[in-house]
């Protein structure tokens, strides 16, 4: 039962973490972050077909993508756009220290946790995607900035 409270409060507590944020920010990078959570859904598709790992427990609305993507993930996103890209070096550290705690805690509780399992990947390679991530949303934000003005 644990688990089920963990997956829902993934999904909706980190919404809450936009309320304080200007409305200019969260229109300005939603786009962006909406961009990763596709990104990463397709991750984890690919994940599913090639055995990189199992989803064991999920909640009734996802089938092999957690709800991690939808809340903590996309929100998480926003956020440290809002906070450090306008210094891409900045953007790129807290991103690597950000992937790193999910690659190395985070994903080792959730295994531990039962909810899933590492199969034909290690952390290591859990860092090295969403590392990839983050430069894809980066870009795909230098992409869109000059639309937005």
């Amino acid at each position: 039962m644990f688990n089920q409270y963990l997956l829902w409060t993934l999904l909706i507590a980190p919404w809450f973490l936009l309320i304080p944020l200007p409305k200019e920010a969260v229109k300005r990078y939603m786009p962006a972050s909406i961009f990763g959570a596709l990104v990463l859904s397709i991750v984890f598709q690919m994940a599913d077909a090639l055995n990189w790992w199992k989803v064991k427990e999920n909640i009734f609305i996802f089938s092999n993508t957690t709800p991690f993507v939808y809340g903590l993930f996309l929100v998480g996103t926003l956020i440290i756009m809002y906070f450090t890209y306008h210094k891409a070096i900045l953007f790129f550290i807290t991103n690597l220290l950000v992937d790193s705690f999910l690659a190395f805690g985070v994903s080792t509780w959730f295994e531990y946790l039962g909810i899933y399992e590492l199969q034909e990947i290690s952390s290591i390679h859990v860092l090295l995607i969403t590392t990839i991530v983050a430069v894809l949303i980066y870009l795909f934000q230098k992409w869109l900035d000059p639309i937005l003005k």
